[in-house]
């Protein structure tokens, strides 16, 4: 059976570390960016180098396809820009792990019967555009809000966007390796994370209204001070969460406080409500106990900001990953994706999966970001297999 190179994946992740980033702490490759770009120019000419076909669409996705063009193919892969002084693995793994396992089946004259195609999207992360815009317009999940106007940030139009839409007919299946980001596969200690679902988000915009008034000449008793309610909101919404037996979870954050001076009570707070989680249900459920407390607990309003639904993801993508670790005697765990990953896009495309490795400490999105070369090795060798028995 096919064994992925480690040494040559090391190599491409120094590669990748080493010459596109901008020197500032962390890795440094933002969505839309010249390192971003050059990153993206350097995966084509690797995956030229092993002589599959590869192409690049209106948006900058990039895409090496092995096998035959008119047939739908196997995708897989990730993204290779970061946040803002992130770290080495998110996003990379996925698409350094995937070159990986095409430079390993051509060197070793594997034949798919079905074609397999790796795709690094562009601008992942959050971005003026929206995160997974990359993925989005590929899927055709970009609105009529994305005007001229709007894209000419990343230099683009509304027709380039059309024109990067594929359809369902393209693609058979999604894989997407990534570093877990959190703690629940060290806790279990399972080496793969086998993804049942991607997290919904509902986010609520809520404006708290209390009275500016001097704060050396207003007594306690007179204050209605808009920041000690949003404290009080800010717990009850962790409250709440945490009665849900389930794997929702709401956070309280973006603060902007009004007037915002140590001499003034505050008068005004605006903040917004995250709420996760993969039953839809459940989360419109808690969005109502909160708007309830803030109606008769604070004087509030509140608006929906952000509606992502959850996306169960297959069944029959997550037996092929199940089957793979069993076979190779490797841990795993089948868990929730907190985060959203592009694999959510694809999702709307094709059957999809999303297998994650450990990450240290459940550090991302930090320079401290961790993952061990043992951990990426195993987890390149799932997906490898998994593409194999997917692919015949």
């Amino acid at each position: 059976m096919y064994h992925i190179n480690l040494k040559r994946l090391q190599e491409n992740f120094h590669e990748l570390a080493t010459q596109f980033n901008t020197g500032e702490a962390g890795f440094n490759r933002i969505a839309f960016s010249l390192e971003e770009r050059g990153a993206l120019e350097w995966l084509k000419s690797k995956l030229n180098a092993i002589q599959v076909t590869v192409k690049e669409d209106a948006v900058g996705n990039v895409f090496g396809k092995f096998g035959a063009n008119n047939l739908p193919s196997i995708s897989f892969g990730s993204h290779l820009d970061t946040v803002r002084n992130g770290g080495l693995y998110d996003g990379a793994l996925g698409v350094l792990a995937g070159l990986e396992c095409l430079q390993t089946l051509v060197e070793n004259g594997y034949k798919p019967t079905k074609p397999l195609e790796l795709i690094a999207f562009v601008a992942e992360e959050a971005n003026p555009l929206g995160g997974t815009f990359g993925s989005r317009a590929l899927a055709g999940m970009l609105d009529e809000s994305y005007t001229d106007d709007k894209l000419k940030i990343a230099n683009l139009t509304w027709a380039q966007c059309e024109k990067a839409i594929r359809s369902q007919h393209e693609f058979e299946a999604f894989l997407e390796l990534h570093i877990e980001q959190g703690f629940v596969l060290e806790e279990k200690r399972a080496k793969i994370g086998v993804a049942t679902a991607i997290s919904g988000i509902l986010r609520v915009f809520v404006r708290i209204q209390g009275d500016a008034r001097h704060a050396g000449t207003t007594p306690m008793h007179r204050r209605n001070d808009a920041l000690l309610q949003a404290a009080s909101l800010v717990q009850f919404v962790n409250n709440v969460a945490k009665k849900q037996e389930s794997n929702l979870v709401a956070t309280v954050g973006e603060f902007n406080v009004y007037p915002n001076l140590a001499s003034v009570v505050p008068g005004a707070v605006e903040c917004m409500i995250e709420i996760r989680g993969d039953l839809w249900e459940e989360i419109e459920s808690v969005e109502e106990m909160i708007s309830d407390w803030c109606e008769q607990h604070i004087d509030a309003s509140l608006r929906r900001d952000v509606v992502k639904y959850p996306n169960a993801l297959d069944a029959s993508i997550q037996q092929a990953i199940t089957n793979v670790c069993e076979e190779n005697d490797v841990s795993y765990t089948k868990m929730l994706s907190g985060a959203n990953h592009d694999t959510k896009s694809m999702a709307t495309l094709s059957k999809a999966g999303l297998i994650f490795i450990p990450s240290k400490d459940g550090i991302s999105h930090h320079p401290d970001e961790y993952s061990s070369w043992e951990d990426i090795e195993i987890g390149t060798n799932i997906l490898l297999k998994t593409l194999v028995s997917l692919s015949k």
